[in-house]
C-alpha cells in the first residue's frame, strides 16, 4: 500500500553542464517518457482521485500562462471574468503550492495569467473535496505545484516570440538550480510583453429603432515574475524550506466603439476608452518537515501574501453628446497564515491531522468624475477583515490489497468584520473509496460536503462602472452585503482502465445538490438609467453529468502515434425559493470536449500534433428580472511541432486558434407584461496566434 503524502514520488533528471552526445539526447527524450509513466502510476495508486498534468503536457500547445492551461483541463470550471464565452462559474478552487490564490476584487489581470508554464512542475486536479485541503471545493480543487530544486547544477531558458494576428508578443524565461552543501536552491524569472487586438460587433434591436456598433480592443500586458526556492536539509530527519514569489504587471486596454443607428452611414456613437493598471503580488512562505520516526512526520508553514492594484479608466464620448467619465480605483489585500500537521502510518492506516489559521484583509477605494465633477458615492470605498480557522482529520485505511477507504472531516470557522460582524461555522465531511478490480482497473467513488463563501467583490456595495459602455452585456457591477454562503453535497463515481503503455480510459458521473445558489442578476435601474449586475442567493439547484477521458498510444498501428480525448456532458436545474420558478442554472454549457493527436518521429527527434477544443452553447430562459441569455457553441483548433536540434536546444512552433473562434451571445429584455423590449447580439472574434519557441537546457 502506498502513502503519497509521506512518500512523494520524485522524478529526478540530471542534466550535465557539458555537451551531450546524440545518444544522450535520445536518453533525455526517454526520461520525459518515463516521467509521464511515473505520473500515470501515481494517479493509479492515489487513494483520492487526482488527475496530474506535468512535463511536456504543460508547454505542448503554447499556453502562455496557468489560466490557459486550466481552461484546457478537463473537470475544471474557471473563468477569467473577461469574456462571455469562458465556461464555468469559478467553482474550482485554485491553489498554488497548496496555498489559496488571493485576488483583489478590482484586479484587471488574474494572478494565474502571470504564472508561466515553465514555472510549473505539475498541475493536480481533484474533482471532489477532501478534508486535507479546503471545504470550498464545490467544483473540485486545482493545485498548481511550482518547480523545486532537484539538480546539483542546471540552467534552462526559453525564448518565445509570436504574433497575435499581426500584433507582436514575446516572453523570456530563465532558471538556475543547484546545491551548495546542505542547501538546494532554485531561482527563475519570467519577463513577458503580450499584446492582443480583437474586434467585436454589437447589434441592439428595440421596437422602433436599432443600432449597430463596432468595437476594436487593443490589450497589452507587461509582467515580471521572480521566484526563489531554498531547501535546507541539515539531517535526514529535518528539512526547512523558503518560497518567495513576486509578480509585477502593467496592463493597458484601449477600446474604440463606433455606432450607427437605423442603417444610417453617419456615425451616431463614438467612444474611446482607456483602462490602465499597475499590480504587484508578493507571496512568501517558510516551512519545515520533521520525521519523528520512520512512520511519523510533523509539517509546519508560516506565510504572508500581499497584493496591490492601482487602476484608472477614462471614457471619452464625442457622439451623440460630448462627455468625459473617469474612474480611479485602488485595492490592497494582505494574508497572514500558519499551518501545521501531524502524519502517522500505523498498520493499515495512514492518519493525518492538522490545522490552518488565516487572516485576510482587503481595502478598496474608488473615485469617479463626470466632466471634472466628482460623482463618487460614499459606498464606493470598502474594507473587510476575515479570520479563518480550520481543524481536519483524515485516515487512509487499507482493507487487504485491493480496497482503500479515506474518510475525512474538516471543521472551519470564519469571522468577518464587514459592516458589522458575522460568524460562519461548518463541518465538511468527505469519504473516498478506491477499489482495485484488477492490476489495471480501478473503481472510485466519493461523497463530500462543500461550501462556497461569497468573495469580497460579491459582498461589497462598491460599484465597478462600465462607464460609457453600459448595456445588457456590459453592466455596472456591484455586490450584495446580504449574500449567504452556498452549500453543496457532491457525489462522484468513476471507472478507470490503465493500459500497459501508460495510457488511460475512464468514465465517470457526478451529481451536486446545491443550496442557496448564488447567481448574478442584471437589471435596469430606472433612477440611473443604467444596467446593473448584482449577485443574489436564488434558491436550490442541482448539477449532474458525465465525464469521459481517453489517452492511448497507437504504436501498434503507427510508431510514435498517440491520441487523447476528454468530454463533459452536463445538465442542471434551479428552483427560485421566492417565486417557485424552475429553470437551468445560468450559463451552463450542455457539453464541452477536447480531442487531439500526437506523433513522434524518433529518428528525426520531431514531435507534432493537433488539439481541438469545443465549448457547447447554452440557452437560458427568461429569468425573474425579465432577462434571457443564450450563446452559440464555438471551437478552437491548435497545432504544434517540436524539434530537438541537439543535446541542448529544442525548437517549437505553435499555431493557436487557427479557426478564429467567434463567441456569439444574445440577450433579450422583457417588460413586466412579457413583451420583448430589447435584443442585443454580441459577436466577439478572436484572432489566430503563432508562437516560435527556442528552449535550452545546460
Amino acid at each position: 500500500m502506498k502513502y503519497p503524502p509521506i512518500i512523494p514520488l520524485f522524478v529526478l533528471s540530471a542534466l550535465s553542464a557539458s555537451h551531450m552526445s546524440a545518444q544522450e539526447a535520445v536518453v533525455l527524450e526517454k526520461i520525459q517518457v518515463e516521467d509521464h509513466a511515473n505520473v500515470m502510476e501515481e494517479r493509479q495508486e492515489n487513494s483520492i482521485a487526482k488527475k496530474i498534468i506535468s512535463g511536456e503536457e504543460l508547454t505542448r500547445y503554447g499556453d502562455l500562462n496557468a489560466l490557459e492551461i486550466l481552461k484546457r483541463t478537463p473537470g475544471v470550471t474557471i473563468s477569467d471574468g473577461k469574456k462571455k464565452g469562458e465556461p464555468g462559474k469559478g467553482y474550482t478552487k485554485v491553489l498554488i503550492d497548496g496555498e489559496e490564490v488571493s485576488t483583489s476584487s478590482k484586479r484587471r489581470v488574474s494572478p494565474l495569467e502571470q504564472i508561466s508554464p515553465d514555472m510549473i512542475e505539475r498541475v493536480e486536479v481533484m474533482t471532489n473535496g477532501s478534508a486535507e485541503y479546503t471545504a470550498e471545493a464545490m467544483g473540485g480543487i486545482v493545485n498548481i505545484v511550482l518547480k523545486k530544486p532537484k539538480s546539483q547544477g542546471a540552467s534552462s531558458a526559453r525564448l518565445t516570440f509570436g504574433l497575435y494576428d499581426d500584433v507582436p508578443m514575446s516572453t523570456l524565461f530563465a532558471q538556475h538550480e543547484g546545491k551548495t552543501g546542505a542547501v538546494s536552491y532554485l531561482v527563475n524569472a519570467t519577463i513577458s510583453d503580450n499584446r492582443k487586438s480583437d474586434t467585436s460587433s454589437i447589434r441592439i434591436d428595440e421596437p422602433l429603432t436599432y443600432s449597430d456598433q463596432f468595437q476594436n480592443d487593443e490589450f497589452r500586458d507587461q509582467s515580471l515574475n521572480l521566484t526563489t526556492k531554498l531547501i535546507y536539509t541539515p539531517s535526514s530527519k529535518d528539512k526547512y524550506t523558503f518560497d518567495g514569489l513576486m509578480m509585477l504587471n502593467n496592463s493597458q486596454n484601449k477600446t474604440q466603439k463606433t455606432g450607427y443607428t437605423d442603417g444610417s452611414s453617419s456615425v451616431s456613437t463614438l467612444i474611446h476608452n482607456m483602462d490602465k493598471s499597475n499590480g504587484m503580488i508578493l507571496r512568501t512562505k517558510i516551512g519545515g518537515q520533521h520525521h519523528l520516526s520512520g512512520t511519523e512526520l510533523i509539517e509546519w508553514k508560516l506565510k504572508f501574501h500581499q497584493g496591490d492594484d492601482d487602476g484608472e479608466s477614462e471614457s471619452v464620448q464625442t457622439l451623440p453628446t460630448s462627455k468625459i467619465t473617469t474612474q480611479d480605483d485602488e485595492s490592497t489585500f494582505r494574508v497572514f497564515g500558519a499551518d501545521g500537521s501531524y502524519s502517522v502510518a500505523a498498520g493499515d492506516h495512514f492518519i493525518k491531522v492538522g490545522t490552518n489559521l488565516r487572516r485576510f484583509t482587503q481595502d478598496d477605494s474608488v473615485r469617479r468624475t463626470l466632466n471634472g465633477t466628482d460623482t463618487t458615492d460614499p459606498l464606493d470605498s470598502d474594507s473587510i477583515r476575515e479570520d479563518r480557522g480550520a481543524l481536519y482529520a483524515q485516515d487512509e485505511i487499507g482493507f487487504g490489497e485491493n480496497v482503500v477507504v479515506t474518510p475525512g472531516l474538516r471543521y472551519e470557522s470564519v469571522h468577518r468584520d464587514y459592516r458589522g460582524s458575522s460568524n460562519i461555522e461548518y463541518l465538511a465531511p468527505s469519504l473516498h473509496l478506491l477499489y482495485k478490480l484488477t492490476p489495471q482497473d480501478n473503481l472510485r467513488a466519493s461523497v463530500a460536503k462543500t461550501v462556497k463563501l461569497p468573495r469580497f467583490d460579491e459582498l461589497s456595495s462598491s460599484t465597478d462602472s462600465s462607464l460609457d459602455q453600459n448595456d445588457l452585456h456590459h453592466p455596472d457591477k456591484t455586490g450584495n452585503p446580504n449574500l449567504r454562503e452556498e452549500k453543496a453535497l457532491s457525489y462522484e463515481i468513476r471507472a478507470e482502465h490503465y493500459f500497459e503503455d501508460k495510457g488511460i480510459v475512464s468514465i465517470g458521473g457526478f451529481y451536486r445538490d446545491i443550496q442557496d445558489k448564488i447567481e448574478k442578476y442584471t437589471f435596469f435601474d430606472t433612477l440611473s438609467s443604467r444596467y446593473i449586475q448584482r449577485p443574489e442567493n436564488v434558491g436550490n439547484g442541482k448539477l449532474w453529468g458525465m465525464e469521459l477521458e481517453l489517452k492511448k498510444s497507437l504504436d501498434v498501428l503507427v510508431s510514435g502515434l498517440g491520441v487523447f480525448a476528454n468530454a463533459t456532458i452536463q445538465d442542471s436545474s434551479l428552483r427560485n425559493s421566492a417565486t417557485g420558478m424552475k429553470r437551468p442554472i445560468k450559463q451552463t454549457s450542455d457539453y464541452l470536449y477536447n480531442i487531439g493527436i500526437d506523433h513522434t518521429l524518433q529518428s528525426y527527434r520531431l514531435t507534432y500534433g493537433a488539439a481541438y477544443r469545443y465549448v457547447g452553447g447554452y440557452d437560458d430562459p427568461i429569468d425573474e428580472n425579465g432577462f434571457s441569455e443564450s450563446q452559440q457553441g464555438y471551437g478552437t483548433l491548435d497545432l504544434y511541432a517540436k524539434k530537438r536540434l541537439d543535446s541542448t536546444f529544442k525548437l517549437g512552433l505553435n499555431l493557436k486558434n487557427i479557426t478564429s473562434a467567434t463567441i456569439t451571445t444574445t440577450s433579450k429584455q422583457y417588460d413586466t407584461s412579457g413583451v420583448l423590449t430589447q435584443t442585443q447580439i454580441d459577436k466577439e472574434k478572436s484572432q489566430p496566434q503563432i508562437l516560435l519557441t527556442l528552449e535550452g537546457k545546460w
